[in-house]
């Protein structure tokens, strides 16, 4: 069980999602509801990436909140540009907070993948270190997968003019959102 919390010294749980991205040789899978990724995470990610780990990430195509949508899809260009390959959750809004990395890793609990879970909010997850339950949840996130859409850089650069606008307003508010 790793906590975090806004008064101490140390953002345990956004730390050992830095190691476990760095760490990743062969994949690196996130689902979150909300993608507002710190400077630090956003490199890290695109850097692994870059290196030829798979890296998947999952988030709904509609949010519970438009602005915290537009301000996660504010981030996926970035991400295409990068290798990152992004999906898009179609039948709901999508709650799971996990990350699955390699065949070794698995992060599971309240932290979204954004800034106030990060820096502000008092957060729980568990890291597992565990063969068989990352086996079986990286089955559960290509079950999941199949219920995306995925999205492409030629895709993503015709979306409308109107939305690139407002991804990009929103996007100045991600410290604070």
């Amino acid at each position: 069980i790793v906590t975090s919390e806004p008064v101490g010294p140390w953002k345990d749980i956004m730390q050992g999602l830095v190691m476990s991205i760095s760490s990743a040789k062969k994949y690196f899978y996130i689902q979150t509801p909300y993608f507002l990724p710190t400077e630090s995470l956003l490199r890290t990610l695109q850097t692994v990436a870059l290196s030829k780990v798979d890296v998947r990430l999952m988030i709904p195509a509609r949010s519970d909140s438009s602005i915290l949508t537009y301000a996660s899809f504010s981030y996926i260009q970035e991400c295409l540009r990068s290798g990152i390959k992004v999906y898009l959750y179609e039948p709901s809004m999508m709650h799971a907070k996990t990350v699955i990395v390699d065949d070794e890793f698995v992060s599971v609990g309240s932290t979204n993948f954004d800034f106030r879970s990060f820096e502000y909010d008092f957060e729980s997850n568990v890291f597992i270190y565990s063969h068989a339950v990352n086996s079986r949840m990286r089955e559960i996130f290509l079950e999941d997968q199949k219920k995306c859409m995925r999205v492409s850089s030629n895709q993503w650069r015709k979306r409308p003019a109107t939305q690139k606008i407002k991804e990009s307003l929103v996007r100045l508010l991600s410290p604070v959102l």
